[in-house]
C-alpha cells in the first residue's frame, strides 16, 4: 500500500510539474544571461523566435527551443528540465528536484539538422528488426546534442524524433520540429 502511495504521488507530482505548469521561459533567462552582454550605461538590444515551448512526450520534462539574433549572430537554444523525486529524508517526504539544462546550437548545426533527419528516417524505415531487439540511427548535431530514430519489432516511432540532450532523451514531433525549426532557418 506504502508502494503504490509513493508511486500515486511521484505520478501527480510529475503531472503537475509537467503537464499543468505555464510556460517557464528557461531559455528566455540564459539568453538574457549568457548571449545578451549587458555593459553598464550602455544599451543592448536582441531579438528571440519561439520555436518550440512544452512537455517532452512520455512526460516529466519539459523543452524550449528559442532562436536568437544578437550582434549580428544568429543561433538556437534549447532549454530542458527534468523533475525527479528525491529520496526520502523523512517519513512523507515528496520533495522534487528540478534540473536544468542548456545547449547553444549555431545556424550550421541547426542546418544539420534539416539536412540529416531525412537520411536518418529512410534508414529506420529499411531496419528489418528482430523480437527483443531495438535499432537506433544517430546523428551526432553537437558534443551535446545528437537527434535519433528508433525502431523496435511491430513499432516505429519515426513521427517522433530523439532529441538526446546532454544524455537525456526529449521525445517531439518530427513534422513540428522541422517545420518550425524551416521557419527559423529563414527569420
Amino acid at each position: 500500500m506504502k508502494k503504490n502511495f509513493t508511486l500515486l504521488s511521484f505520478l501527480s507530482l510529475t503531472l503537475l510539474f509537467s503537464g499543468c505548469m505555464r510556460t517557464r521561459y528557461i531559455t528566455e533567462k540564459y539568453i538574457k544571461n549568457n548571449i545578451e552582454q549587458h555593459v553598464e550605461g550602455k544599451h543592448s538590444n536582441i531579438r528571440t523566435y519561439s520555436i518550440f515551448r512544452g512537455a517532452s512526450y512520455g512526460g516529466g520534462s519539459y523543452l524550449e527551443l528559442t532562436g536568437y539574433k544578437y550582434d549580428s549572430k544568429k543561433g538556437l537554444v534549447i532549454g530542458a528540465d527534468k523533475y525527479y523525486q528525491a529520496r526520502q529524508k523523512f517519513k512523507g517526504d515528496q520533495t522534487v528536484v528540478a534540473e536544468y539544462t542548456y545547449i547553444t546550437l549555431t545556424l550550421p548545426q541547426c542546418k544539420s539538422i534539416l539536412d540529416n533527419y531525412k537520411i536518418l528516417l529512410d534508414k529506420i524505415k529499411k531496419e528489418k528488426v528482430l523480437t527483443s531487439e531495438e535499432v537506433y540511427h544517430d546523428f551526432t548535431v553537437s558534443e551535446d546534442l545528437f537527434i535519433s530514430y528508433r525502431k523496435s519489432k511491430g513499432t516505429s516511432s519515426i513521427q517522433y524524433i530523439n532529441l538526446w540532450v546532454k544524455g537525456e532523451k526529449y521525445l517531439l514531433s518530427t513534422g513540428t520540429l522541422m517545420q518550425k525549426l524551416e521557419k527559423f532557418m529563414s527569420y
